[in-house]
């Protein structure tokens, strides 16, 4: 049981309140003073904001746990642990480890290294947050869509979008973008650079078959398929009579108003909204939400930035407190189709809860997946176990 808490609901925030946790799910809701006398463990929250855990579905920062720097390679287990840490400290409970497909381009973006992982994350039994697989499967690589038919069925494959970096539209609106881009991320040459752009020039007639491909096999699977980078409402269009049900980071406001008008669930990136513009010079995700085109926000790169987001947009006005937190918790759940089993504090959903005080900035206290603590700021650790013992066992990296 959980008392004494800010708790913020889809559609309110209950001062006071308490929650209390049956079996791994939340079993009831109240405000003030427990109806009969509490027989159960208790923590007394004393006043901190309860919240729903983070569902992050794209996020790549395992890769620079996985190769700090070019050719510097760490055992995935060990990147797989730090970034299981990290995420609870940031309030992340359900992560999709975005990875890509894309013929070692950037280092660790290959087919290799995502079935390595895949198969890491099926026998990991120390983890605290839910780790899933969300494949990037890029259509102008010669690799990409073969690796995917490989990992089809995987039950912690969740989730597929379909990327096309090539120079010249989407996120790269001209060559040298790319190039850029590439230089500065993965310390190719010229030369390397030159020999990457004629390979994806010499895929792109194909590119129409291989989206198609894609497609059909993530439906089969009855994986949800997101688009990436989408610069026109001509694109939305197409993904439309294709049937995706997801836009990640539409590149302009037209796009972003096409993919919501169309009933596509759009994302965008938590850090974008923290600094107030795109880092590669796109679409700003503030005026996106501003315009109320946006669905749910992703650390894409950085997960201590989804936490500080939704007390950043209450706080200016942009939104209300159950609307903020609905963008990192219910709004993806939705996304995926998974909002019956999380994303939200109401009874009957699993107990994936974070406990949060603003100091003045939001800082995580507790964390529980399944009803089970899994992460405890040590200044805080004997006051929320002075009545409390717990006996834990495994818990699941994955949603059974």
């Amino acid at each position: 049981m959980l008392t004494n808490a800010t708790i913020v609901l889809p559609d309110r925030v209950v001062e006071a309140g308490w929650v209390v946790i049956e079996r791994g799910r939340i079993g009831a809701i109240g405000h003030g003073i427990y109806p009969q006398a509490p027989v159960m463990p208790h923590f007394d929250l004393d006043g901190a904001y309860l919240l729903p855990g983070l569902i992050d579905l794209h996020c790549d920062a395992i890769e620079k746990l996985v190769q700090p720097r070019p050719g510097v390679d760490i055992d995935a287990g060990i990147a797989l642990h730090a970034a299981d840490r990290l995420l609870l400290g940031c309030g992340v409970t359900c992560q999709f480890h975005a990875l890509s497909l894309d013929d070692a381009e950037f280092g660790v973006r290959s087919d290799r290294f995502v079935s390595d992982f895949l198969h890491r994350l099926t026998v990991e039994r120390h983890c605290g947050a839910r780790h899933l697989v969300h494949a990037r499967v890029e259509v102008s690589s010669e690799r990409g869509i073969t690796a995917l038919e490989t990992m089809l069925g995987h039950p912690l494959l969740r989730l597929v979008s379909i990327m096309d970096h090539s120079p010249g539209q989407g996120q790269y609106v001209d060559e040298q973008a790319f190039r850029n881009y590439v230089a500065r991320t993965s310390g190719w040459s010229d030369t390397d650079i030159d020999r990457i752009i004629a390979r994806k020039r010499a895929m792109q007639a194909d590119i129409p078959r291989r989206v198609e491909q894609v497609i059909t096999w993530a439906t089969r699977h009855g994986l949800p398929v997101a688009s990436h980078d989408d610069d026109s409402p001509d694109k939305i269009r197409q993904w439309v009579r294709y049937g995706v049900r997801i836009a990640e980071f539409p590149t302009t406001l037209s796009a972003a108003q096409a993919a919501h008008t169309a009933g596509l669930a759009v994302g965008m990136g938590a850090p974008n909204v923290l600094r107030g513009r795109s880092s590669g010079g796109n679409l700003s995700a503030l005026a996106a939400i501003e315009a109320g085109v946006v669905d749910w926000l992703c650390a894409d790169y950085y997960p201590a930035a989804l936490l500080p987001v939704i007390f950043r947009l209450a706080d200016r006005g942009t939104l209300s407190l159950p609307a903020a937190v609905a963008l990192v918790s219910l709004g993806p759940a939705r996304a995926v189709g998974l909002e019956y089993e999380i994303g939200s504090i109401q009874p009957g959903r699993r107990a994936d809860l974070i406990v949060v005080r603003r100091m003045p900035d939001p800082v995580v206290q507790q964390v529980f997946v399944g009803g089970r603590p899994v992460y405890t700021w040590m200044e805080q650790e004997e006051r929320l176990f002075v009545n409390h013992e717990y006996h834990g066992g495994y818990q699941s990296s994955a949603i059974e």
